[in-house]
């Protein structure tokens, strides 16, 4: 199998798969999810994993149309991901392995809309602090699908698995909610987006679960240093919650 350059692929164990689907380098500029590709290797540097890693791919806009030749691609959208050689290949036969895989999905989240999250769950009583004080969010399929109206969850993982990773991420500092099932976004929920691929491919936890991790940018990937700290605290969060 040949992997489409621009992706950079990290050997490893199978029992944990982390991917930055949005984080391009362009020009010597950090583009769309910023760092989020230094928080990936650094993950994976640390548990041994496998990791997948977006280099090259910018996420295309309304105004900048799809383009595979000129590396304009969402890689976090089934659809555009279908017309990368070898990627979502990759990702099924890591799942295929031997074994339990744990995917992780690392994104990033503006300052100002983990601001806005943070309020809108103050608002449903299940966020206690500041607003500044959210550092993160878990999205594994909660509520309805913002594109086609269902009302049900579509769970990605289960409540326990999400429940631990929110839990050790808060303990080691990152403050972290699963999102609420109301929320505007960031509930891993959309079937257009590969958290949900899984799910229609037929398979049980058994076999794969799937996160989206949000995590904003202050502090946590507003420099190499501060995304590097990132991944190290989200490694041993992993670890703790598979020991």
């Amino acid at each position: 199998m040949t992997l489409s350059s621009g992706l950079r692929f990290i050997p490893g164990s199978t029992d944990i798969l982390i991917i930055a689907p949005h984080g391009p380098i362009i020009d010597g500029e950090y583009q769309n999810d910023l760092r989020t590709g230094i928080i990936a290797a650094e993950i994976q540097k640390k548990l041994g994993c496998r990791a997948i890693i977006n280099d090259r791919f910018f996420k295309p806009t309304p105004q900048i149309p799809k383009s595979f030749e000129n590396y304009l691609l969402d890689l976090f959208r089934i659809d555009h991901s279908g017309k990368v050689p070898g990627y979502l290949e990759l990702i099924r036969g890591i799942v295929d392995s031997n074994g339990k895989t744990l995917i992780v999905w690392v994104h990033g989240i503006a300052d100002d809309k983990a601001i806005e999250q943070a309020q809108d769950h103050i608002g449903w009583r299940v966020f206690a602090k500041s607003p500044a004080d959210l550092d993160a969010l878990i999205g594994y399929g909660q509520g309805h699908d913002p594109k086609t109206g269902d009302t049900h969850d579509q769970l990605s993982a289960a409540e326990s698995t999400v429940k631990a990773l929110r839990d050790q991420l808060t303990i080691a500092g990152m403050t972290t909610l699963l999102t609420h099932a109301k929320g505007s976004n960031y509930r891993g929920r959309d079937a257009k987006r590969l958290n949900q691929w899984f799910n229609q491919l037929g398979y049980g936890f058994d076999r794969v679960e799937s996160i989206q991790l949000e995590i904003k940018e202050g502090k946590w990937r507003d420099s190499d240093a501060n995304a590097i700290k990132t991944g190290k605290l989200i490694a041993r969060a992993l670890s703790a919650m598979t020991q």
